[in-house]
């Protein structure tokens, strides 16, 4: 591989982990009520949008998901949106939901809405200590094939292990709370 790349694509997951890591910390502050206005969603209609991830339109590429809308109503009744939509499985028309406004999206207050935006930090730390481990080592950590050099560049490096086994720990715990914010 080219000397220019590995640190251009260093670069690019940095870049990316500050993207994610956003967007994760922003969902999880949603979520425990420190960003955004809370308040009820009156459930008014509900419908599912169905998207296929290739041409053919087989049923094993076949994508739902549930979208409901109606009236929001902030906490204190400062401010009122008649037509509001929030993606929701478990929503039925006539509901009342609890979410908060960040501005930019309707979230469900929740335990599986705070683990999804924990999860994807965790996840941005890993894309980050990736990228820098690249930087710093010369190697890139996500290709396995060159796995000895990046070994012999982690053994070099004062706290070198301590950073590999940080970034494979905070994968598994983006990993394991992406599962858990699935069955909450």
């Amino acid at each position: 591989m080219p000397r220019i790349v590995r640190p251009a694509v260093s670069l690019v997951l940095l870049l990316t982990s500050v993207l994610i890591g956003t967007y994760g910390a922003r969902m999880f502050t949603t979520a425990v009520g420190l960003a955004g206005s809370g308040g009820p969603l009156t459930v008014a209609a509900c419908r599912v949008d169905v998207s296929y991830s290739d041409r053919d339109r087989d049923r094993d590429d076949r994508h739902e998901t549930r979208r409901c809308w109606g009236k929001f109503t902030a906490d204190g009744g400062s401010a009122s949106a008649p037509q509001r939509e929030l993606a929701s499985d478990t929503a039925q028309p006539g509901d009342r939901i609890a979410v908060r406004d960040n501005g930019t999206v309707y979230q469900e207050v929740g335990a599986g809405s705070a683990v999804a935006g924990a999860s994807g930090v965790f996840i941005a730390l890993g894309v980050a200590v990736a990228g820098v481990l690249g930087l710093v080592t010369g190697q890139l950590p996500l290709l396995w094939h060159e796995g000895q050099g990046f070994h012999t560049a982690i053994r070099a490096l004062p706290y070198g292990r301590a950073a590999l086994w940080a970034w494979l720990g905070v994968w598994a715990a983006g990993l394991i709370g992406t599962m858990l914010a699935a069955m909450l």
